[in-house]
């Protein structure tokens, strides 16, 4: 009897809950649905539930693969080639790489303060360990490859030390005097070739740096002394779509297999880098505009509830003066990669080439994306004549470029 009852009870108060729903999606419909259309809109939200709980999925399982790192996605060492631990620095290729490469963790890379201060304390062999977490050494006969996938972070762009750090990875870039070199999967590659803040003897290694996003990126670091096949063999072994699909917001051009014409991937390159540099100059900016705008208790709060240098505390550190989305900078960031490339590939080049190249291309995109992304002005690069160097230096409220051949690098601010 206790079981009928149960069961008449439960009827009822299914029957509740349903009318009550049709009740609910009824006044959506304005007092026009049917039995029928009802039975649909269950159906339709399920399969929206559940693609719901698919996003959320992946979702994890995206951040987790991220927390683990890209030391899994460092490639096997091609026949005939030797790898080796950064730890490993008794051995002759590594000690090479280390005398004559001169590889350092990236800044982005370090946590919080207590790790920093661990690397400090340890020294040479707690720099040692946080490279190996990202990079490997190959070695073949007299060849000598060090490559490194580093996770950069998205910014803590709410706190002091988060707009610091930001700052002061900027003017490390801008320190270096940098030309396009390739488009491997769509990823571009720019090839140091000085640093103005290192004045020791040149050695006969060449650099080459690739990002995947903005803000969030994957860094992708080669230095190598070897031959430009080796290079290309090295870069092209990357495993770039699964890298990029651990980013919440993958580039669109990024692991599609879109081929660049070689004669044509040092131009292109260095256009994808203009655009990374265009979007970092008016992210520095904006960072200028939070710290004339700082409120005190917002700054305190902040600093006590960070974990971390990327954790970004409780409060807006403007109380709402400065508004700044980075998610709709990453978004516009990869889009407007897309159409650059898109648009640099496709056969009305002569179109655009009307409106003053690619560079006049990115300069009309970028000042639309910037009225949405911010109310702060973005700057038009300075022209300089081919074949003029020019030295570009820090300083908060000025701009300035270096030109070293083919290559042009602008900077607001710390950059």
């Amino acid at each position: 009897m206790d079981a009928i009852r149960f069961i008449g009870f439960a009827l009822i108060v299914c029957l509740v809950v349903a009318g009550l729903d049709y009740y609910q999606q009824d006044k959506k419909s304005d007092g026009t649905l049917s039995f029928s259309g009802y039975v649909e809109t269950i159906s339709t939200r399920f399969d929206q539930s559940q693609k719901e709980r698919e996003v959320k999925q992946a979702a994890r399982e995206r951040q987790k693969h991220w927390d683990a790192g890209a030391k899994p996605y460092l490639p096997k060492p091609p026949e005939g080639w030797a790898q080796y631990a950064l730890t490993d620095a008794e051995t002759k290729a590594v000690s090479r790489v280390l005398a004559e490469f001169g590889p350092t963790p990236l800044v982005s890379a370090i946590s919080d303060p207590t790790e920093l201060q661990k690397l400090n304390a340890v020294g040479r062999e707690g720099a040692l360990r946080k490279l190996d977490e990202t990079g490997a050494v190959y070695e073949k006969e007299d060849e000598l490859v060090w490559l490194d996938i580093t996770l950069k972070p998205q910014a803590a762009r709410n706190t002091m030390a988060g707009l610091a750090l930001s700052a002061q990875s900027a003017f490390l870039d801008g320190m270096k005097a940098e030309q396009g070199y390739a488009v491997i999967d769509g990823v571009a590659f720019i090839e140091t070739t000085g640093n103005l803040l290192d004045d020791t003897q040149k050695t006969d290694h060449r650099a080459f740096t690739g990002r995947i996003g903005f803000d969030q990126e994957v860094v992708i670091r080669l230095h190598a002394d070897a031959s430009d096949a080796t290079i290309r063999e090295f870069l092209g072994l990357v495993d770039y779509a699964s890298l990029n699909a651990m980013l919440p917001h993958p580039a669109l051009v990024v692991g599609q297999g879109i081929e660049v014409p070689l004669s044509r991937q040092p131009e292109i390159a260095n256009e994808m880098h203009d655009l990374y540099e265009t979007m970092q100059v008016a992210q520095l900016k904006m960072g200028q505009e939070k710290l004339k705008n700082l409120d005190a208790a917002a700054v305190v709060a902040n600093t006590l509830s960070s974990s971390g240098f990327n954790s970004d505390g409780v409060m807006d550190i403007t109380t709402g003066e400065v508004f700044e989305n980075q998610e709709l900078s990453q978004l516009s960031y990869i889009r407007t990669q897309n159409l650059l490339l898109e648009s640099a590939l496709s056969e009305e080049e002569t179109e655009v080439a009307g409106i003053g190249g690619i560079g006049g291309f990115i300069k009309e995109l970028m000042g639309k994306v910037s009225q949405v992304n911010s109310s702060v002005g973005e700057p038009q690069p300075q022209a300089a004549p081919s074949g003029e160097i020019k030295v570009r230096k820090g300083g908060l409220e000025k701009s300035s470029c270096a030109i070293l051949g083919s290559s042009k690098r602008c900077s607001v601010g710390g950059n």
